[in-house]
């Protein structure tokens, strides 16, 4: 099967409207942390449009949710190699392959962060854990939960590396507290 694209060789076209915009202290892609859970010291905002806001009932303050965004501040340049340099590799240029690395630079622009809640106030939520530009559009929002850990049975070295706040330790399952959290 090595070479097939699927039944549709010519997949439809997907139109998604964002739901609202990040805000935050950068204009440059290239300026913004890499990600969210390295920059938890920096501060942002969601402003959801007005029509979407109810759909925030239920979220609370310290709760992290994962942010699924449109990466449109990154140059159409940069978004469709399929082999990129990871900061894992810049010393030495060493290329791997786009969907092995954390990069933005992504034929889909679709951006992934996992920010802690800090307020939420009407349509606006206030959070820590910045790697976006002021503008991002918002797709949707997701709450992260323990169970978006990986299974108790994989190998420490295939884990994410876990970085999140000291009060949320008890949420790992034990098979992670066992290997060190994967670092």
């Amino acid at each position: 099967m090595t070479g097939q694209t699927g039944p549709d060789p010519h997949p439809p076209i997907i139109t998604l409207w964002p739901i609202g915009y990040v805000t935050t202290d950068y204009a440059d892609p290239s300026k913004a942390p890499p990600q969210a859970t390295e920059a938890y010291g920096e501060s942002g905002h969601i402003v959801l449009h007005e029509e979407f806001a109810t759909g925030l009932t239920g979220l609370r303050r310290d709760q992290h949710v994962w942010l699924l965004t449109w990466l449109h501040a990154q140059p159409e340049e940069d978004t469709t190699d399929m082999l990129v340099v990871p900061r894992s590799m810049e010393r030495t240029g060493g290329r791997t392959g786009v969907f092995a690395t954390r990069s933005p630079h992504r034929y889909n622009r679709i951006g992934l962060s996992l920010v802690r809640i800090t307020e939420i106030r009407d349509n606006v939520v206030h959070f820590r854990g910045v790697d976006l530009v002021s503008g991002t559009p918002v797709l949707d929002i997701k709450p992260w939960a323990g169970c978006d850990m990986p299974p108790h049975d994989m190998p420490p070295h295939d884990m994410p590396p876990h970085d999140m706040p000291a009060h949320d330790a008890g949420t790992r399952p034990a098979a992670v507290e066992r290997s060190g959290g994967g670092r």
